[in-house]
């Protein structure tokens, strides 16, 4: 690493486990500043900067790997200090040890991000990054900025919900659990939009049509047409990659019903037939892995504390 003032502060750790890299900013406000300001003129990775440095990380010399792992966590310092900005407004956690958390998932995305998949490294990262902070805030729940009243409330939205979906055996909307539960959609959406931080589920992704599309109104209906309408190749991996984290047999579910990879689209009959179970098992099995998706791309951890 380079002798400037802002890598005195950073070391990098190599080793297989990725919690005991240390990359922290020291633990008081005038220090934090200066951190902040100094890193601002760490310049960032272009897309073909990236792809090199990441598979120098993975297939270089031990000494290249290092360097080219602590080339990446420099370049993304500033994608961790935005994200913690924006998270600090709902938690009584301190921006530093938001920071913290955030350089921690940093080092985990570098030690398993995969150059070969195609994707950015900095958007797989912002991944881990909010996924760290969000389970420091969730484990410090206690400290959350949460009133009582909008706690209650979702906790309420949270079961009524799972009551409907039991009840028709499909995916409700959030504005039809409001409607049941006697509240404004709106109201709920606002509740919601203090804890979500998505990560690609709010991305827009432009049709042939013009119109645009989120990844979780994909997620939200398996049946949608959409998605074959899609033109922008980075949809599909955020989509790979969001699902390479379920269970092998929900990943060939999801894989087999939406026709990714080398799959083509298949219906649940025709899945069923594939493991010799019926329909209704796929479909159960369907249902499972797309809450999850949605719980992950949501950062859902930080409403869990508080809906259980």
């Amino acid at each position: 690493m380079s002798n400037n003032s802002a890598s005195s502060k950073l070391t990098f750790r190599p080793s297989t486990k990725p919690s005991s890299h240390n990359v922290m900013p020291a633990q008081n406000d005038d220090t934090l500043s200066l951190y902040i300001r100094e890193i601002s003129n760490i310049p960032v990775l272009s897309a073909e900067e990236e792809k090199a440095t990441a598979r120098i990380a993975k297939e270089g010399t031990e000494k290249e790997a290092l360097k080219a792992k602590q080339k990446l966590v420099r370049s993304n310092l500033k994608l961790v200090v935005n994200i913690a900005r924006k998270t600090v407004q709902v938690s009584k956690l301190p921006m530093i040890d938001l920071i913290q958390e955030g350089n921690l998932g940093l080092m985990v995305a570098i030690e398993k991000f995969d150059y070969k998949l195609g994707y950015r490294f900095s958007t797989y990262a912002a991944w881990w990054i909010k996924q760290a902070i969000f389970k420091a805030i969730s484990e410090q729940s206690h400290c959350v900025k949460i009133p009582v009243y909008i706690q209650e409330t979702l906790s309420k939205f949270s079961k009524v919900k799972a009551s409907l979906e039991q009840k028709y055996n499909t995916q409700v909307k959030n504005e039809d659990v409001a409607k049941e539960m006697n509240i404004s959609a709106d109201k709920i959406d606002t509740f919601l939009g203090a804890f979500n931080s998505s990560i690609s589920m709010d991305a827009q992704y432009e049709l042939s049509s013009g119109s645009e599309v989120t990844l979780s109104e994909i997620l939200e209906d398996p049946k949608a047409t959409v998605y074959a309408d899609i033109e922008y190749e980075n949809l599909k991996r955020d989509i790979e990659y969001v699902v390479s984290l379920l269970k092998d047999r929900e990943q060939a579910v999801v894989r087999m019903r939406f026709g990714l990879g080398e799959w083509s689209k298949k219906t649940l009959e025709e899945i069923g037939k594939i493991y010799g179970v019926t329909k209704e098992c796929i479909r159960q099995t369907e249902n499972r892995a797309l809450r999850k998706l949605r719980e992950m791309t949501s950062s859902n951890n930080l409403l869990t504390a508080y809906m259980n």
